[in-house]
């Protein structure tokens, strides 16, 4: 309607000539274009070649929700928003990039498929000369953001290398002269919509609105060219700069595991081996880079050392050597250091850097508490686990070079089926006077309690036992027990590496499981939930799994656990990694806690995905801490920070490390730590305990 009026008054409606002032130009551009293509594609080649020296890994499975996922969170910058300043600045430059070149796109379509879109006047162009404008502002913003944040507030945990500044550079310079060039027409034609296109029209009312038409024209020319081969520089540099990030990180997300984050692959010739069947493999872990996952290599060149690990990861807040950007970044350098000698002297690659002690070093392995802080807070996908697990595989299975505390862990498990080395045939004597019985006398059950090995053989998380019990009772759930036919679930093995342990611990359990037909299953240990739940599975052991915090909190729901005591007063809540960050469960152990009459939630700081690691996973609760601080002396002081002086935990580990850290501080007589379980039963109303 807009546009019928326009015209029947006779105003000339908005347009635009492609290749204004240049001259026959599509030889001149098709030449160079074609130069920077093939460099391009070079560049991409090669960066896949590096790619490829890692081993098989299949990923193509669920291709239709990886390029959702993919593209959702490319597409929102979502992840990269959870951190504002950064996430702010980085979205204003991708989506005014991303619209800058579509608008680059249409100029391409009629000029090089002959479709008039911009020289046909219509309201068309009015749109995109105003949207260009607009988003171009939202670009060069996001350039100054990102450059003040890196070069004027720097942050500590941003490190700054020539590529950094020469793509910021670029990219500003190439907005700059886009703004320009259109400045430039504006004031040669003077259009009544010139105004329109308001930063460029601002640009040529200040420089350029009475210069010469002659003089406007030739320096259109000059910046026309200047601007193009900007562009086709940029576009050639981008496989060999940290441009690269935009495909690889996209790539990054899309092949992001489609399994639970943070699960283990199962070895299946450590499962033959377990199986006493027989296998040609030699070495066992990463021993060397071609070891690792081809999407590890791929993940080195995702990272953007935006520092975002680092900042969340207990053991670099603590001083310890391991550093995940870092250890990303070293994978990367070592990567194409092996590329560039395979090339040159073969497939070994003479002469190349020791994988293990060079390139990473065993207390770099060692110090990681599998907690994924990295992992969780990194905008590209990055799967850090996927190297240190693989390379802590090696170190225990195939050089026996593991901490030496970890020695009598294994030596327990191996012979007792626990860490603590305590006859197994005591498994059950923390039930002793309690009238319970094991599924081989009484069979029936609406779940099983797995114990674990805390909770059977650790005095203080024995106490943590009884209290679920007393609840499971009050509330009318007909439980049951294994006893000592219950094994190690293999977590610690795991994650320290020694997978044929593991794997034979897996296969004890699934069979005795298995054999009494267990459905249901619920444990007060969030390394054994996270064990059972997402990696027995590849075992052949399909149960549901809950962790004792959500049954409580589904129990409290229902009805079937009533509290009645008063006099809770103010708790912090402390999350567990392998609860929270491992499987997304925050809120029921909150929800459990607000059933507790009178209880004040006072949440810290780091909490929830954010949240601080007590320092026990990935088999730290058995080894020394040598180094730094102590990830549990920290994560005390965050907690006594809250004000509240009552501490919940969902965890046996974290139960040990807090209380550790409370006598440490000398807080032992005004600090208390209880589980969620040992809380809820306090406030039991009096009344005879329920059978099982």
């Amino acid at each position: 309607m807009f546009v019928q009026v326009l015209s029947q008054a006779g105003v000339e409606l908005p347009s635009r000539v492609v290749y204004w002032n240049v001259l026959h130009p599509h030889l001149k551009v098709y030449l160079p274009l074609a130069i920077t293509l093939i460099v391009f594609g070079y560049g991409v080649w090669r960066r896949f070649a590096i790619w490829r020296q890692g081993r098989k890994d299949p990923r193509m499975d669920r291709i239709v929700a990886r390029t959702w996922w993919a593209g959702w969170d490319a597409g929102t910058q979502r992840l990269l928003l959870r951190e504002w300043v950064a996430g702010i600045s980085h979205a204003m430059l991708f989506f005014g990039f991303v619209v800058l070149f579509i608008g680059t796109l249409i100029v391409m379509v009629e000029a090089d498929l002959g479709f008039p879109v911009l020289s046909t006047p219509s309201y068309f162009y009015w749109v995109y000369t105003i949207t260009l404008n607009v988003f171009g502002v939202l670009a060069v913003g996001g350039v100054l953001l990102l450059a003040a944040r890196r070069y004027v507030f720097r942050s500590r945990y941003l490190d700054n290398k020539h590529d950094d500044w020469i793509t910021l550079l670029l990219i500003f310079v190439i907005l700059l002269t886009g703004y320009l060039l259109q400045a430039l027409r504006l004031a040669d034609l003077k259009p009544w919509w010139a105004i329109y296109s308001f930063v460029s029209y601002g640009v040529a009312k200040l420089f350029f609105w009475d210069v010469s038409s002659a003089w406007l024209r030739s320096a259109h020319e000059v910046v026309w060219w200047t601007h193009f081969l900007l562009v086709l520089f940029w576009v050639a540099y981008i496989p060999f700069s940290k441009l690269w990030h935009i495909f690889a990180g996209c790539l990054g997300l899309f092949f992001r595991s489609s399994h639970h984050r943070g699960r283990i692959s199962k070895d299946d010739a450590v499962a033959a081996m377990v199986a006493g069947e027989d296998t040609d493999v030699e070495s066992f872990g990463a021993a060397r880079l071609e070891e690792l996952s081809w999407k590890s290599l791929l993940d080195g060149d995702a990272c953007i050392r935006c520092g975002r690990c680092q900042e969340n990861c207990p053991a670099k807040l603590t001083d310890k050597q391991l550093n995940p950007k870092q250890l990303v970044q070293d994978i990367k350098g070592h990567m194409e250091e092996v590329f560039r000698l395979r090339k040159k002297s073969g497939e070994d690659g003479d002469g190349r850097r020791s994988f293990h002690g060079d390139v990473i070093k065993a207390d770099v392995l060692w110090a990681c508490t599998t907690c994924r802080a990295c992992e969780e807070n990194c905008p590209m996908g990055i799967e850090h686990l996927d190297i240190i697990v693989p390379m802590r595989q090696y170190l225990t299975q195939m050089e026996t070079a593991f901490p030496q505390e970890v020695t009598n862990v294994f030596k327990g498990m191996e012979n007792n089926n626990n860490p603590w080395q305590i006859g197994s045939n005591k498994r059950f004597d923390w039930a002793e006077g309690m009238g319970l019985k094991p599924l081989s006398e009484d069979p029936e059950h609406e779940i099983l309690f797995f114990v674990g090995c805390a909770g059977a053989f650790d005095d203080r998380a024995i106490k943590v036992t009884k209290a679920f019990i007393k609840l499971l009772q009050a509330a009318g759930v007909k439980f049951g027990l294994l006893g000592i036919e219950e094994g190690c679930c293999g977590e610690t093995a795991r994650r320290i590496g020694n997978e044929y342990l593991a794997q034979t611990l897996i296969a004890q359990n699934i069979e005795t499981l298995n054999g009494y037909k267990v459905k249901r299953i619920v444990t007060t240990c969030p390394h054994g939930y996270n064990t059972l739940k997402n990696e027995y599975p590849d075992f052949g052991g399909q149960f549901e799994v809950l962790h004792h915090t959500e049954l409580l909190a589904e129990l409290v729901a229902q009805g079937r656990l009533k509290l009645g005591s008063d006099g809770a007063g103010p708790v912090t809540f402390h999350d567990s990694c392998y609860l929270g960050r491992y499987n997304k469960v925050y809120d029921a152990p909150r929800k459990a806690l607000r059933a507790v009459p009178g209880l004040e939630l006072k949440e810290a700081a780091r909490r929830k995905r954010k949240g601080f690691c007590c320092g026990a996973g990935g088999g730290r609760m058995w080894m020394e801490e040598n180094e730094g601080s102590r990830i549990n002396s920290e994560r005390t002081a965050q907690l006594v920070a809250t004000g509240a002086k009552t501490f919940a935990v969902a965890c046996p580990y974290c139960l040990t490390m807090i209380s550790d850290g409370i006598k440490e501080k000398d807080l032992d007589e005004t600090h208390k730590v209880f589980d969620v379980a040992e809380l809820l039963a306090r406030h039991l109303p009096e009344q005879d305990p329920k059978s099982t």
